[in-house]
C-alpha cells in the first residue's frame, strides 16, 4: 500500500471510530454534564494517554519550538471551540443530523486547502464532495422534510463544520512546519485542556464521573477509544494528504453517526437513511480513485 493509500485508509478509520463518540456525549449529557464539561474530560483523558505513551516511546516529542506555538495555540483553540459545537449539537439533535452539519466542513476546507495550501481542486475531488453531501442530506432526511429542524441546532452544527474546517488547517499547518505527529499531538492537548479547564467546574465534573461507573466507564472511552486514537489517525492521514482530501474521507462519519443512531438510541434508519449511506461510500471510492489517479501521475512525471 502506498504513503498516499495508508494516509487515506487512516482518515477512513478515524471517520468510522469518530462516528459512534455519541455513544459516549449521550451518556455523559443524560449523567448531568454539559458540553464544555464533556470535552474537558474528553481532552484531559487524552492528554494523560498521550504524555504516558510519550515518557515510554517517544521523549523526544516534547520538544517544541517557541515559534510554533502561536499556531499550535490556533490549532487548540479552533478545536475546542469545534468540539463543544459538535458535542452542543448532538444534545440538541438527532445524531445523524449533528454529523450532516459538521460535514459541511468538506466545503470550507476546500476553499482553505485552495487558498491558503494551493492545494488543487480537482474534479473527482468536487464530484465526490457534492455526493458525499447529498447522501448527508439524504441520511438525515433533509430532502424529504422527515425531520423536525431545530434551527439553533442547526446554527451550532454549522458553527462546528466551520471550526473543523479551520482547525483541520491550523493542525495541517503545524505538521508542515517540522513538527511530528505526536508533537502536535500532545501540545495540542495540552493547550485545549488548559482552555478548558476553568469553565468547565473540575470538581463538579469529578463528582459527576465518582457518581456513577457507567459514566466512569463513558468518561474514559471518550479519551482514549474515541479521541486518543482516532486523533492519531487523524494526525497521520494530514501529514499525507491535503485537508480538502481528508474532509471528503471524513464525510463517512455521518454515515458512521446513523447506524450509531440506530443500533443505540434507535433512530430512524429509512430507505432515504440507506440511499444517504450508500452515496457516501461512493464519495470514498471516488476519491480513493482521484488518489490513485494522483499517485500515478506522479509515478510517471
Amino acid at each position: 500500500m502506498t504513503a498516499k493509500a495508508l494516509s487515506a485508509a487512516s482518515v477512513i478509520a478515524c471517520a468510522s471510530i469518530w462516528g459512534f463518540i455519541g455513544i459516549c456525549t449521550r451518556t455523559l449529557s443524560d449523567a448531568g454534564m454539559d458540553s464544555v464539561q464533556i470535552n474537558a474530560v474528553r481532552s484531559t483523558v487524552c492528554l494523560v494517554a498521550i504524555a504516558a505513551a510519550l515518557l515510554v516511546m517517544d521523549r523526544g516529542a516534547f520538544r517544541i519550538k517557541a515559534k510554533d506555538l502561536w499556531v499550535l495555540f490556533l490549532a487548540a483553540l479552533t478545536k475546542v471551540g469545534m468540539d463543544v459545537l459538535y458535542i452542543q449539537a448532538q444534545t440538541m439533535i438527532d445524531l445523524s443530523m449533528a454529523g450532516v452539519l459538521l460535514s459541511t466542513h468538506c466545503y470550507f476546507s476546500i476553499a482553505i486547502s485552495y487558498l491558503v495550501f494551493r492545494d488543487r481542486i480537482t474534479a473527482k475531488k468536487i464530484l465526490a464532495a457534492v455526493i458525499g453531501f447529498s447522501g448527508c442530506a439524504f441520511a438525515v432526511g433533509l430532502f424529504t422534510g422527515v425531520r423536525e429542524l431545530e434551527i439553533l441546532g442547526i446554527c451550532i452544527g454549522l458553527g462546528a463544520g466551520f471550526g473543523e474546517a479551520l482547525h483541520a488547517a491550523t493542525f495541517k499547518l503545524s505538521l508542515d512546519r517540522g513538527n511530528s505527529e505526536p508533537t502536535v499531538l500532545f501540545y495540542v492537548f495540552v493547550l485545549s485542556t488548559a482552555m478548558l479547564m476553568p469553565f468547565s467546574d473540575p470538581a463538579g465534573t469529578v463528582s459527576i464521573m465518582a457518581g456513577s461507573t457507567e459514566v466512569l466507564v463513558a468518561s474514559l472511552a471518550i479519551g482514549l477509544v474515541f479521541t486518543a486514537l482516532p486523533y492519531y489517525l487523524y494526525s497521520k492521514g494530514l501529514a499525507g494528504l491535503d485537508i480538502g482530501t481528508v474532509s471528503v474521507l471524513m464525510f463517512l462519519e455521518t454515515a458512521m453517526a446513523s447506524v450509531a443512531g440506530l443500533i443505540f438510541f434507535g433512530e430512524e434508519m429509512s430507505l432515504h437513511s440507506v440511499i444517504g449511506i450508500a452515496l457516501i461510500f461512493a464519495s470514498l471510492v471516488i476519491m480513493n480513485l482521484g488518489i490513485r489517479d494522483e499517485e500515478r501521475k506522479q509515478d510517471n512525471a
